[in-house]
């Protein structure tokens, strides 16, 4: 399990800086890059319905932290077969948005210039089949940089682009990847970000 914000009023959970883990809440929280939280809402059974935000643990009315799933672990592997290797000069940071939970994109996977850093690719098994989602920043970028942006400043949401990963139900694993329409949109400049490349480099890959 890793820590976001920890100093800040969310306590670490995987929630907005000044949201708080109270009684009666959901409390999502973030696993290290390749592995996914492996806890939800079994109830919960719409993308955008009731209980589409209720993913990590629950707290009950006395504030107890209780997991739904208790036979399984906080965070489970990923089908770990997808890497970002970052070519570049500098660090990028790839934020996944909390999913189920409030889908702020502010669980940090940074790949350090020159180096490589397991993409989250989640299996078919992920609640309710969804798959993760990234918005990566440009080069220069880190964990900090995984925070809502706006129309002065490309970062999180506002990225230049936009990755997709999972497992489907026949078992292939499909990694998407385009340009933030919200970065495009405002004028920003597609010539300022790097180019990215989806290379196959073992097994039947299209």
């Amino acid at each position: 399990v890793v820590p976001i914000t920890p100093s800040s009023d969310n306590g670490g959970w995987a929630m907005s800086p000044n949201q708080k883990c109270t009684p009666g809440s959901w409390c999502p929280y973030a696993c290290a890059p390749g592995y996914y939280s492996a806890q939800w809402d079994p109830n919960a059974t719409a993308y955008n319905g009731k209980g589409s935000m209720n993913g990590g643990l629950y707290a009950d009315s006395n504030g107890k932290l209780t997991k739904p799933f208790p036979d399984r672990p906080f965070c489970s592997p990923g089908m770990f077969n997808a890497v970002i290797e970052n070519k570049l000069g500098q660090s990028v940071s790839a934020c996944q948005t909390v999913y189920p939970g409030n889908e702020a994109m502010i669980i940090p996977t940074v790949a350090q210039a020159g180096g490589s850093v397991q993409l989250n690719v989640v299996p078919s098994t992920y609640w309710l089949g969804t798959s993760s989602q990234f918005y990566v920043n440009l080069a220069g970028s880190d964990a900090s940089k995984c925070v809502w942006g706006d129309d002065t400043s490309p970062v999180g949401n506002w990225a230049p682009y936009i990755f997709g990963a999972g497992q489907a139900k026949d078992g292939n694993t499909y990694v998407s990847v385009q340009f933030n329409p919200l970065y495009t949109s405002m004028g920003f400049k597609t010539s300022a970000a790097y180019n990215v490349r989806i290379e196959c480099t073992d097994g039947q890959c299209n």
